[in-house]
């Protein structure tokens, strides 16, 4: 079961009942299924900074299409940084 969620800017996705057996290859934005690192596209760097960690992974033009539908930002323009809790927006 996966259960997507969100909260403002946000987005939370919980698999339920997820097991190694499933998951454990998976790679990804959401980061190594048996260490939960947040890994780059290299798969090896790990990245500790969520706003680079999207940037990172941020969709590019030789990766699969999606969406029906595309809406900016596209590559090569960087993706919307979300507003911090102070309503200040954070700085790369």
């Amino acid at each position: 079961k996966i259960v997507l969620s969100t909260f403002r800017e946000f987005v939370s996705v919980d698999v339920i009942g997820s097991t190694s057996e499933s998951f454990g290859s998976s790679v990804g934005i959401l980061g190594d299924y048996k260490t939960g690192d947040t890994l780059a596209r290299d798969g090896v760097s790990v990245i500790n900074d969520f706003v680079q960690l999207g940037n990172e992974w941020q969709v590019l033009p030789a990766d699969s299409k999606l969406f029906h539908e595309m809406e900016e930002p596209q590559f090569p323009s960087r993706c919307i940084v979300p507003e911090d809790p102070r309503g200040e927006r954070r700085r790369q």
